[in-house]
């Protein structure tokens, strides 16, 4: 089956962290959509891979996925070789996705930044011809960054205000990682109410910009071409 967006995680959570909004949007214009996790999150701090998949199950069925995998490379350790990024290939190959979502290349976690790399020189092996490992080659055309934990400028920001809540359901699904009522084994970074207010915060930040309730901020390499000025930038208010 070929799907229409195709978003990779480092970790299962990353993508609904980053993207989720978009995801949602996306899915009910009526588009195919799934997420690729790159590991299964083995060095989590807290919970134990049985209940993250349980949540990522959670967190799949609220997205309303077409599809979803998990290719199960090393936590801590994703790296740039010809093995992963052959499986990575096989799935672009697979699932011939028009657009992908891949994390910003810079930031706080060294799997979110080797991933970004993994993904993006995957990309573009697999449009190689002469590239022959499996199925027929295909590059996607559309690669869009998604906002971990560092921030950038964006090139442009999705109102997300009419999926936004259930945004806040898909990433709340994983209990044992953020902030809730589960008790913790290890209070980090994620799990703390400071960075559970951040999904609020930057959300209304970014929506602000575009005169929106909710924005998910996304960078993209390619210039942005808009032929109806007038009617673009309609939402526009000084």
């Amino acid at each position: 089956m070929k799907v229409d967006v195709l978003a990779f995680g480092p970790h299962p959570d990353d993508a609904e962290m980053g993207c989720a909004g978009l995801l949602l949007k996306l899915k009910y214009l009526g588009y195919k959509t799934g997420i690729i996790d790159l590991t299964r999150g083995e060095l989590s701090s807290n919970g134990n891979l049985k209940i993250r998949s349980q949540e990522t199950k959670v967190a799949t069925d609220i997205l309303e996925l077409d599809i979803r995998e998990n290719l199960e490379l090393e936590d801590g350790n994703i790296n740039n070789d010809i093995s992963s990024r052959n499986r990575v290939i096989e799935i672009l190959r697979k699932y011939q996705p028009k657009m992908v979502l891949i994390p910003y290349h810079n930031d706080r976690h060294p799997d979110h930044e080797n991933a970004h790399k993994l993904i993006k020189d995957s990309i573009f092996i697999s449009g190689l011809v002469k590239y022959e490992i499996a199925l027929n080659s295909y590059r996607p055309d559309i690669v869009l960054n998604y906002m971990l934990h560092f921030e950038f400028k964006p090139v442009f920001i999705t109102d997300i205000t009419d999926v936004f809540e259930k945004k806040v359901e898909v990433v709340t699904a994983y209990k044992s990682q953020f902030f809730s009522t589960i008790k913790k084994d290890v209070i980090t970074h994620i799990s703390t109410k400071t960075f559970n207010d951040i999904l609020h915060t930057r959300s209304r930040y970014f929506g602000l910009k575009i005169n929106a309730g909710f924005g998910e901020p996304y960078f993209i390499n390619s210039r942005i071409k808009i032929n109806d000025p007038l009617s673009f930038f309609n939402y526009v208010k000084y």
